[in-house]
């Protein structure tokens, strides 16, 4: 048996490419270069929306979704939580976390504790804002609509990955009154968010915010070299399609075979 597939050459060199990316770009975060990434409409919104609860004198609402540690965006959701609960213990603001997994509530729990003493007020930290609710998507969402109603938040967050149950959360909240923030990579969620919502992150823009509130150089540095393969994978299915269009209009000589050469690399080393 070989030891190397030479069909997948073009498999090796992609990974290769991808790789070298992201190392060159923690390389650069870790030797402090600040990376740009574009302002986010919805996570510029947060400072306001907490200081509008602030200002009416109710608390906040921050709900995770309903992934497991696992899930990446369940960990980019806890590092926006931390932004959204320091802020709020600097103007005095509860934060509500309902939890739907038993394993992410003594994270957030202890993400919020951080954020109290980060903001010099850990003896207002209450235990008891940070709660487990259950693992019943349906059950979950009426347990945190109710507590919306009772607590009358000014502010819901919603940042995660949600299921059906994501339109019961945001019409009740939207029924306050309550200034609403989303954010999820639930493909199938993103327009009851973005009807209901007054700001919704869409997908990788989670991940992003995620990475501006940590304000971590390796956190940027891994979205900008994923925004790098982005860059590649669009100039090659570019690449792609050009060559399929000029040999439609059958080019003749050498730029004809070199194209013909590209596209059958396309087909039969299934690049993508």
């Amino acid at each position: 048996m070989d030891w190397f597939d030479e069909s997948r050459l073009a498999h090796l060199l992609a990974l290769l490419g991808f790789a070298a990316a992201f190392f060159y770009f923690i390389w650069k975060g870790r030797r402090g270069t600040q990376l740009y990434i574009r302002p986010i409409d919805a996570l510029a919104r947060m400072d306001d929306a907490v200081g509008r609860a602030a200002e009416m004198g109710r608390p906040l609402l921050f709900a995770p979704g309903l992934g497991s540690l696992t899930d990446p965006v369940t960990v980019a959701a806890l590092a926006i939580l931390s932004r959204v609960a320091h802020n709020g213990a600097r103007l005095f603001t509860r934060t509500l976390v309902p939890n739907y997994e038993p394993l992410t509530w003594p994270v957030a729990q202890e993400v919020v504790r951080q954020s109290y003493l980060r903001a010099g007020h850990p003896d207002d930290f209450d235990p008891d804002d940070v709660v487990y609710l259950t693992s019943r998507n349906f059950t979950y969402a009426a347990a945190t609509a109710g507590m919306m109603m009772r607590e009358k938040t000014a502010t819901n967050f919603f940042v995660g990955h949600f299921y059906s149950e994501s339109l019961i959360l945001a019409e009740t909240g939207a029924a306050t009154g309550a200034l609403q923030i989303a954010g999820t990579d639930s493909v199938e969620q993103i327009p009851f968010f973005i009807t209901t919502c007054d700001a919704t992150m869409i997908g990788e823009e989670v991940f992003a915010a995620s990475a501006l509130v940590s304000d971590d150089p390796v956190s940027r540095s891994v979205v900008k070299a994923g925004d790098l393969c982005k860059v590649i994978i669009l100039g090659i299915i570019a690449a792609g399609l050009a060559a399929a269009i000029l040999l439609d209009w059958g080019p003749a000589g050498a730029l004809g075979q070199k194209l013909a050469g590209i596209l059958s690399a396309f087909r039969q080393g299934d690049w993508l």
